[in-house]
């Protein structure tokens, strides 16, 4: 008996002895690699740039309270909120075994994307975001300049994180067309092509007060409903575009461009900028009605062309809300 009680004692020393030396070993593994690739202060960022194996990047810069991708066009606020919250937020969940180094090391190289962080003063971090583990509960990172992986999470949230680490430029783009508050609206035209008689303009005559005119020469004045109204220019405060059309040919865009659009509108601000959004039927194949009927243009989506040259696409529901028609705000 006495030597099954010295075997158990010498069983729970050496178990925790091995406990000991594990946690020790961890905690040299965290001190002496580079494992630390959150930043606490992200208002202190002010360049991100995203490169993936094939090249493919994007730079996003800040510029006061917005970012630019590519020093050029608005980038997505919410893509950028969330990607700074990602970067302040994530921590090391466990250092990748001596037995995964290789196979996670590989999978990295072969699949990542290379992430760069500046401040005012130049770069302050740079590692590259690989893959997820098995159980999708975190994701291989690794330190540039350091030779150990690591497996990355968010405390409270259960996923992985490299979708938040993407560089398609399109995907970066800021989807707004129509971002304005009342008092910045000068005019507002919506011209209706092929029905030239609902055609209508509004006018800020300042103090938000305004003139509506109306007709194919937009020559007659139409008494209107003042609240109505306000809440119909409200709507111009966010209108944006779903995507962008990346399937079709130029040829093919270029055809839609010559056909007749269904509607055009046009907002300038009052410092005398506008812009201009004119809308075009898209073509689909094999296309059905909700009672079975085939069809030739997608019933939810539309074609926009952009003032600037650009063709995207977007739904007919975020439209509709204007190109409602002066019924809507016209006194009854």
């Amino acid at each position: 008996m006495k030597k099954i009680g010295l075997g158990v004692v010498l069983l729970i020393i050496l178990t925790l002895l091995a406990i000991w030396a594990t946690k020790e070993e961890t905690t040299n593994t965290m001190k002496g690699e580079l494992s630390d690739f959150a930043v606490k202060d992200t208002a202190a960022i002010q360049r991100i740039v995203l490169r993936d194996e094939s090249g493919e990047f994007v730079n996003l810069t800040r510029d006061g309270s917005e970012w630019l991708l590519n020093e050029t066009y608005k980038a997505r606020p919410d893509g950028i909120d969330i990607l700074l919250s990602t970067i302040n937020k994530m921590s090391v969940k466990a250092p990748v075994s001596q037995v995964q180094m290789n196979t996670v090391l590989k999978t990295i190289i072969s699949s990542h994307c290379e992430v760069e962080l500046y401040d005012q003063a130049g770069l302050i971090k740079s590692f590259y975001v690989g893959s997820p583990d098995k159980e999708h509960s975190g994701t291989y990172m690794l330190m540039k300049g350091s030779q150990r992986p690591f497996l990355i999470h968010m405390e409270g949230f259960h996923g992985f994180l490299t979708p938040r680490f993407f560089t398609n430029p399109l995907e970066w783009r800021h989807r707004g067309l129509f971002e304005y508050n009342p008092s910045q609206i000068e005019s507002i035209t919506v011209e209706y092509h092929g029905l030239e008689e609902r055609n209508f303009k509004i006018n800020s005559e300042g103090n938000q007060k305004y003139s509506v005119l109306v007709g194919k020469d937009l020559t007659s004045t139409a008494a209107i409903d003042s609240f109505m109204l306000s809440a119909y220019i409200a709507n111009y405060k966010m209108i944006h575009y779903e995507s962008f059309e990346e399937t079709k040919s130029e040829a093919f865009i270029d055809s839609v461009k010559q056909s007749s659009p269904i509607f055009s509108i046009t907002v300038v601000n009052n410092e005398g900028t506008s812009k201009t959004v004119s809308a075009f039927k898209k073509p689909i194949k094999e296309g059905y009605d909700p009672v079975g009927n085939e069809i030739e243009f997608d019933l939810d989506r539309l074609y926009l062309w952009i003032d600037s040259g650009e063709v995207v696409v977007g739904q007919y529901a975020i439209f509709d809300k204007l190109t409602k028609g002066v019924s809507f705000f016209k006194s009854r």
